[in-house]
């Protein structure tokens, strides 16, 4: 499949089907997050899979009122994190946090090229994973992410379910995209 195809058709859908991934499909998601690009090459990421079912317990604990309706029936359960010693802030932006972006996304285009929902989230009590997970200083979460095998739109919540049937829209190539500078027509 064309990368611009994956692009356009990745969706962060909520339903799953509830069956297990396979290893394969896991040490997939896994080699497209660990193959981002990083400054110097340096790396700041980590992922924890929640496996057993008190981490399983631990990651929904931690999810927002909103997530919890859709995420908790997700087969994989992953917590993104990353740490500004391994990458330091530049310009007064937070440099490990782009990076780690960049490998989620990496895995998001991935789970969506081998036909998985994939949905990554900010929604979540940083406190309770640090602690469920046992996460050390300086290390910080930037994200959750689940993944399975799609499911039934159906079954999902109504105000979830309209989330996911809404349709996909982007801005104009011109809102987004100028010459010499901010504003200017491409």
């Amino acid at each position: 499949m064309d990368i611009l195809d994956v692009l356009r058709n990745r969706r962060s859908q909520r339903h799953f089907n509830g069956r297990p991934l396979e290893q394969q499909q896991i040490d997939l998601l896994i080699e497209a997050f660990r193959w981002a690009p990083s400054s110097q090459n340096r790396q700041p990421w980590r992922l924890i899979f929640a496996v057993s079912p008190e981490a399983r317990a631990g990651f929904d604990d931690a999810l927002s009122d909103s997530n919890r309706k859709w995420a908790t029936a997700a087969p994989v359960k992953m917590v993104m994190i990353g740490t500004p010693d391994e990458q330091p802030d530049r310009n007064g932006l937070n440099a490990w946090m782009l990076e780690v972006g960049i490998a989620i996304e990496n895995m998001l285009i991935q789970g969506c090229a081998i036909g998985l929902t994939m949905h990554a989230m900010a929604g979540w009590d940083e406190q309770k994973l640090l602690k469920s997970f046992r996460i050390p200083p300086p290390f910080r979460v930037a994200a959750l992410g689940v993944a399975g095998y799609p499911g039934k739109v159906e079954d999902l919540p109504e105000d979830v379910r309209a989330k996911d049937l809404a349709p996909r829209v982007r801005k104009a190539v011109g809102e987004i995209a100028f010459r010499d500078a901010f504003g200017t027509a491409l």
